[in-house]
């Protein structure tokens, strides 16, 4: 091979990192249904004195920005990985460009 001027990349190891990133996002979308399921079978056990029913006014909250949390991370997961399989198709098109 020819001396190389400028940056390379490995654009398959970029595309499969974008892939675990996908991943991830699989798992946690997992883990998040887990959560929701253990609520609605639990309900909202906060005990019937008066902490409870102090925390009982702000569980609904509490829950939406727990959730909230697992969306926040799976959108950044995914943005990872559209970002990296762009990445990796442009330096796979550079590449073969210059193979001719």
């Amino acid at each position: 091979m020819g001396q190389q001027d400028g940056y390379s990349a490995h654009w398959p190891s970029i595309r499969r990192e974008g892939e675990k990133a996908r991943e991830e996002a699989d798992h946690v979308r997992a883990v998040r249904e887990e959560l929701r399921q253990a609520f609605a079978a639990e309900g909202r056990p906060m005990g019937d004195d008066q902490y409870g029913a102090e925390f009982e006014k702000s569980f609904p909250n509490r829950m939406k920005a727990v959730f909230k949390g697992f969306d926040n991370y799976i959108d950044e997961l995914e943005g990872t990985r559209d970002g990296m399989h762009v990445t990796a198709n442009t330096y796979e098109a550079a590449e073969t460009d210059t193979r001719g």
